[in-house]
């Protein structure tokens, strides 16, 4: 199944002496560098971010930036397996790995590597189960085997840069003729790799000797290249591709696969080399030198990548300040005070609460907003092809929807609901965005900007405009179990209806639209696809609603109570659909959401019957 789990050496650098590195104090440069990883150029601050998250579920560690933990694991990893980086959300797994109890579920290197061969008989026999039929506890498992084989291959990444005992040479005459410095006994791997031409002159007719017959130096010279050989195999394919191949900008290679296949050119070389003075001067603590050797290497860089790569390293700077400004997090802690400036407007007398509610929900929207237009720049596409993407994506459409209806209500009722629905919907997101990175790249069917732009985003604000409704629903309920004055319900009845009205307009044409998608992208319109059929379910509920309204089979009550209703039809198109685990575009299996999917329709069945039964009650007496 897979390889030991373990680090292959510990680094030693400065002739074998261990020592601790002194590290440095900004990651700035490191952080630019560019790095392919599931088939997106992306900068290394990113790639240490999603790569914290996916192993701990936070983007910092001891309140240090991801990519200055990351600088350790990839540097002087001796140092890092001690952190406690390794989240295991299930409480059997810890105990099946003689682990004791942690109460933040979290664990180093240190005590997985002890507790590797149970770990790796669980994998192996949780692999074994056909994906479908594995549990909560065969996934975590399988999750934390992979994460911990990560981190072990992230941790051989730069072991080519340091002095090792492989590389010993006693003999001055050997080390003269590779021109190394004659005071030093041990080299790194990369020092002996530079001089392979040399080593293999040297011992070019030792063929012709017998074993017994070589001298000192060719035996050393021998062994040199031996164990060039068997680092070369053992470190090869590890996951960091930091190097475009010379001649084909679309291949990028791990250092070690650079130097195994691109060693022959001399600017692979030189980033090679580059990437050890960055090692080096992070043990040492020097920050010009780490910062030289990163910037001589983008520049450097930059000569042998395509026009394409050019232009999305010329966006970093953009992704950089994303991730750093945490836009989402800002913007639904602004919600979050306009709903409680509302319920502050029921102590406070005056009209400042609902100022202040209206200045907030503008100082989220601008953040917002900011981040999606950021997040379409940065992947030259629509932001809605993951569950993550359509939560924000949907959660600004309720609030723009919240600010319309505010604009020309004025009545709290759109402040209420943009508040609402942008503080749900940002932290059902804050969920996802967990799971690592939310910048992915779509599959080549799905990647046909024209129809993902017309169908699937105006499928999603049909989503949002059928949230609104639902919200509203929840209001116009509540308002009339209290008794409100009838003028109050008639206008929140109004917008109610004008906001259903444009749901079934905005998901039957996304759903239309759809399959005009389908029969573009692979030939045919859909067949049975569980994710369109959820989509027909809002348009055909909403639709029912307006034809009982019309036909008088229900009033104003029934129609807020199917409006409620329809939110659970959108949840179920948005999440239940994926708990099938099959169709053409599903965004794939969601594990854990089948009991909270079924808690929000209970909790929703409860209001509707506690909102109609207090409202039957008033309305007969």
């Amino acid at each position: 199944m897979a390889a030991p789990l373990a680090l292959a050496q510990a680094i030693c650098p400065l002739n074998g002496q261990p020592l601790k590195a002194k590290g440095v104090k900004s990651y700035q440069t490191l952080g630019q560098m560019p790095v392919l990883d599931n088939g997106r150029v992306k900068p290394l601050d990113t790639y240490a971010r999603n790569l914290l998250i996916q192993f701990s579920g936070k983007d910092t560690y001891e309140r240090r930036p991801a990519i200055a933990w990351f600088a350790a694991l990839l540097f002087a990893p001796e140092g890092t397996k001690a952190d406690k980086v390794f989240l295991i959300n299930h409480q059997d797994i810890p105990a099946a790995l003689g682990l004791g109890p942690d109460a933040h579920r979290r664990y180093s290197f240190q005590q997985i590597e002890k507790a590797y061969p149970k770990l790796l008989e669980l994998a192996q026999a949780a692999q074994n189960i056909p994906e479908k039929e594995r549990g909560i506890v065969e996934m975590e498992i399988i999750r934390v085997f992979e994460n911990a084989r990560l981190y072990a291959k992230l941790s051989q990444e730069f072991l080519f840069a340091f002095a090792h005992e492989d590389f010993t040479i006693e003999d001055k005459y050997t080390a003269g003729y590779l021109h190394l410095p004659p005071d030093q006994s041990q080299f790194s791997f990369l020092d002996i790799a530079l001089r392979a031409g040399d080593i293999r002159a040297a011992i070019a007719d030792v063929d012709q000797k017998d074993r017994g017959q070589w001298t000192m130096a060719e035996r050393q010279t021998v062994q040199l290249l031996s164990n060039l050989f068997h680092w070369s195999l053992n470190y090869k394919n590890l996951p960091l591709a930091l190097v475009p191949q010379s001649g084909h900008p679309n291949t990028w290679l791990s250092p070690w696969d650079a130097i195994a296949k691109d060693f022959t050119k001399t600017s692979t070389r030189q980033l090679v080399d580059l990437w050890r003075n960055m090692a080096v001067a992070y043990w040492n603590g020097e920050q010009l030198e780490f910062d030289m050797a990163g910037q001589a290497y983008l520049e450097i860089l930059h000569g042998r990548l395509s026009s394409g790569d050019i232009k999305k390293i010329n966006k970093f700077p953009l992704e950089l300040a994303y991730h750093g400004w945490r836009p989402f997090l800002l913007a639904k802690i602004f919600y979050m005070f306009a709903l409680a400036f509302f319920v502050g407007s029921f102590i406070f007398a005056g009209r400042w609460c609902y100022a202040c509610a209206w200045a907030v929900i503008i100082a989220g929207f601008i953040p917002h907003l900011s981040a999606l237009a950021a997040r379409i720049i940065i992947m030259g596409r629509p932001p809605v092809s993951s569950l993550y993407e359509t939560f924000v994506f949907v959660a600004l459409i309720t609030v723009v929807l919240g600010i319309l209806i505010e604009r020309f209500n004025k009545q709290w009722l759109g402040l209420v609901v943009a508040g609402i629905s942008g503080t749900v919907l940002l932290f059902i997101a804050s969920k996802y965005s967990a799971e690592g990175d939310t910048l992915k790249m779509l599959v080549a069917v799905l990647n046909s900007n024209f129809w993902l732009a017309t169908h699937v985003t105006t499928i999603t604000m049909g989503y949002g405009a059928a949230c609104v409704a639902g919200i509203l629903g929840h209001i116009w309920l509540v308002q009339a179990a209290l008794n409100k004055k009838q003028e109050v319900l008639s206008n929140t009845y109004a917008v109610m209806m004008g906001i259903l009205g444009l749901a079934l307009t905005l998901t039957f044409l996304g759903t239309n639209l759809g399959g005009i998608w389908a029969d573009q992208s692979w030939g045919r319109f859909w067949g049975w696809d569980p994710k369109e059929n959820g989509a027909l379910m809002i348009v055909l509920w909403s639709a029912m609603l307006f034809h009982a309204r019309i036909a008088k089979m229900i009033g104003p009550v029934g129609m807020a109570a199917g409006t409620v209703l329809g939110m659970v039809v959108v949840m179920w198109a948005w999440f239940g659909v994926n708990l099938l685990n099959i169709g053409l575009h599903s965004y794939g299996f969601t594990s854990g959401v089948a009991n909270t999917l079924l808690a929000y329709v209970v909790c929703e069945i409860i209001f509707l019957a506690v909102t109609i039964k207090v409202y039957d009650l008033r309305h007969k007496s």
